[in-house]
């Protein structure tokens, strides 16, 4: 008597984790080449982005409480949008034009996008804990006025980007008009996010209407951690997870349906 059984679970996820490492070591050549600074653009690149907007905000008039500059509001606050702006960015239409990959049994669609989304939030948590010392360092910023809420806000920002990232991305594979639009897209969220200016300077009613978008509370929950008592902050964390895990299951569900579309495309 023969048995059949497949691999244990355990075995499929070594498999699968040791499928998305190489297809992140893929993408990483891919993107950033070998010549160079080759890999060592996955930080500088996001890094000159970060150091480009500070210049620039650093010629305003700064009028942030308690002499907060605008160079320590964006060194804090902008690498939270490098998450889903690059996110989104890298994994549009990532498995169409991966398809050929998809004739590698081991290989899951779903590889490709979350190989993508490895290597981008890898790239932007990289320029933030690289800078942030230095900007320290050099008195722009501080250290955090509470590291748990600090850790959490942080944690909370990574997981709305991987759950908007998974949303986009698949809606890329079932849509033309959505990779055609992302970026316009990203572009008219950047006032809404949190990252130029605090939603305390926002007054009611329009402070209230903002706190329903669960970025900028995760954003504000960040800058809690932080600023701590020099900043006022507004945020609403039950609110936020719940939104969380519903859009969680709602880009796992719509990335079904792109695997599915491109399966009956002929990609695998």
């Amino acid at each position: 008597m023969t048995t059949n059984a497949g691999p244990s679970l355990r075995r499929q996820f070594a498999i699968q984790r040791r499928v998305i490492w190489a297809m992140v070591m893929r993408e990483t050549i891919t993107m950033y080449g070998r010549e160079g600074l080759g890999v060592l653009w996955i930080v500088a690149e996001p890094a000159m982005f970060v150091l480009g907007v500070m210049v620039l905000f650093s010629f305003m008039e700064a009028n942030y409480v308690n002499n907060i500059s605008p160079a320590e509001y964006l060194a804090v606050s902008y690498p939270t949008l490098l998450f889903w702006r690059n996110g989104t960015s890298k994994t549009t239409k990532a498995i169409d034009v991966n398809r050929a990959l998809l004739h590698h049994q081991p290989i899951r669609p779903i590889d490709v996008v979350y190989a993508r989304i490895i290597l981008t939030f890898a790239s932007g948590a990289a320029a933030f804990f690289v800078l942030y010392p230095v900007f320290t360092f050099l008195g722009i910023t501080r250290l955090p006025y509470d590291w748990f809420d600090f850790a959490m806000g942080y944690l909370l920002v990574i997981w709305f980007s991987f759950a908007f990232v998974m949303i986009m991305s698949s809606l890329s594979e079932l849509s033309e008009s959505i990779e055609r639009t992302s970026h316009i897209i990203l572009y008219l969220m950047l006032p809404v996010t949190g990252v130029f200016f605090p939603l305390y300077v926002v007054p009611q009613p329009y402070r209230e209407w903002l706190m329903y978008f669960p970025l900028i509370d995760a954003v504000e929950f960040f800058h809690a951690g932080y600023f701590g008592p020099r900043m006022p902050t507004y945020y609403n964390l039950g609110y936020t997870v719940v939104v969380l895990i519903g859009m969680t299951l709602f880009g796992y569900a719509l990335a079904e349906l792109a695997i599915k579309r491109v399966k009956i495309m002929g990609g695998a």
